[in-house]
Formats: C-alpha cells, structure tokens, sequence
C-alpha cells in the first residue's frame, strides 16, 4: 500500500485498503494487536468520550496465581462529557504503583531485562494525557512486536457521527473501501449502512493463543506485556497468528468507475 506521510493513499490503492480503528486503551491486551496487524492502516479515535472504569485507563497483568488490575487514576469531577484525549491523571502516584506491581510479577520473568527499563522510563517520563499515555505505549509496544502497520489520529481528520456513522466517516476520511471491526464492535456496526455508504466491512476472527506462563492454569486476556514478558520474541509469531478477516453480509454496490 502506498501511503504518505500525512496518512494519503494512492487512488489506485484506495478501494482495496483496510482500516481498522480504537479508542486508546491502557497496556491493552493480543486481540488489539493482531487487529492492527490484519490492518493497512489503524486509525486512533481518541476524540470520543472517556468511560469510567473502562480499558480506557486500566488493564491486568498476572501476579503469581491471580490477576492484577493497573488501574490509572484520572480527573472526572464535573468532566462527564470529556474524550479519552482531555482527559488527565489525578497524579503521578501511579507510576511508582504501576512499576512496582509489574517489577514484581515479572521480574523473573524470562526477557524481563528486554523490556522493563524501557518501559519504566516511558511511564516515568510520560507527562500528556492519558490519550498521549496510551497511544505512546501502543507503539512503544508495536515496535516491539515490529508491527509496522500505519498509524494514523483522528484528531488529523474530520471525523463525524458515532458508532457506524464514525466508522464511515473514518473511512471516507482517508479514502478506505474496507473496514475491519473486532467481535466486540457487532453491538453497534450496521453492515448494511455501511454497504450503503460503498464500504466493506469485514470481521476479525480472534482466538485468543495460549503460550507459557509460570504457572497453572493459564490466564488469558492480560495486558500484552505478559506474552513479551514471558516468551520475548516469539510473541511476534504468536500476535500475528491467533486472528483472521472474515467476510461481513453485506457486499457494498460498486460503480462502474470504481
């Protein structure tokens, strides 16, 4: 695919492309980036609306035989309506906090070494939003990953409507004639609406892998730094190799100049 710089895509390129999209989430888990992976471009919403006790600003990591939950805290007294991008931590309390709880269920980890001191001082420098804090570690992390997918902000575009509306529009906005949703997005996308619009939407079929962990049983659904904490590159192969694009109902029609 060709794409420039300010996220432009070559007009011949542009019915074939395949964007994704997300609202920012804290040290998300697999599923996120084996979308971003199935994806020619990832687009993150950031302008949408922050939900309290949400992935927006928390996540889970394994501690010895149970989970952990890192939770952000962030300024809502009188906020309700911010987006995931105004909105900011209470303090800086929570990066000692956050450190010490993966320091210690990590810290014997195989490739531990390989990625806390680079992540520690993304934590401890970070001084933005918690929009800036999530989109910094997604790719502090894809890079890890060597996803190498373009990412692109909607606070770039001029991204209308909500829920298929928004997905439209992110479509139209960059010139996609395909869209790809995760499982979780079937509550909200019309997949005729879209058609309507010209654009295909296709599914991602996520089955979440297993991999070693210390212990028994295994604990799926943690942040992603328990697959590079305990198996390091290999969670490359891993990320890329549990999800696929299906085919949604609806064919959008086609023009004859298309």
């Amino acid at each position: 695919m060709n794409i420039g710089a300010s996220g432009t895509i070559a007009a011949s390129d542009r019915r074939q492309l395949v964007l994704s999209g997300h609202q920012p989430v804290y040290l998300p888990g697999i599923v996120l980036f084996n979308k971003i992976a199935l994806s020619d471009v990832f687009m993150f919403v950031g302008h949408c609306q922050y939900s309290k006790k949400s992935w927006h600003s928390r996540n889970r990591i394994r501690l010895a035989d149970h989970e952990l939950w890192l939770s952000l805290p962030v300024k809502t007294a009188g906020r309700y309506d911010q987006a995931i991008n105004a909105t900011y931590m209470v303090n800086d309390l929570w990066k000692r906090k956050h450190l010490g709880s993966i320091r210690q269920a990590y810290l014997k980890s195989p490739f531990f070494d390989a990625y806390y001191p680079e992540l520690e001082h993304h934590l401890r420098t970070h001084s933005g939003s918690l929009g800036d804090l999530d989109i910094s570690l997604i790719k502090l992390i894809l890079r890890w990953l060597d996803i190498r997918t373009p990412i692109i902000d909607s606070r770039d575009y001029n991204i209308r409507e909500t829920a298929t509306g928004m997905l439209i529009s992110m479509c139209h906005a960059i010139g996609a004639g395909r869209y790809l949703s995760n499982e979780g997005s079937r509550a909200y996308v019309d997949e005729q609406q879209m058609a309507e619009a010209g654009i295909e939407h296709f599914w991602q079929l996520f089955e979440h892998p297993t991999y070693h962990q210390p212990a028994s049983p295994f604990m799926p659904n943690l942040s992603v730094v328990d697959l590079l904490f305990n198996v390091g590159p290999q969670a490359r192969e891993v990320v890329l190799g549990c999800g696929k694009i299906v085919p949604g109902k609806c064919v959008p029609k086609r023009t004859g100049t298309e």
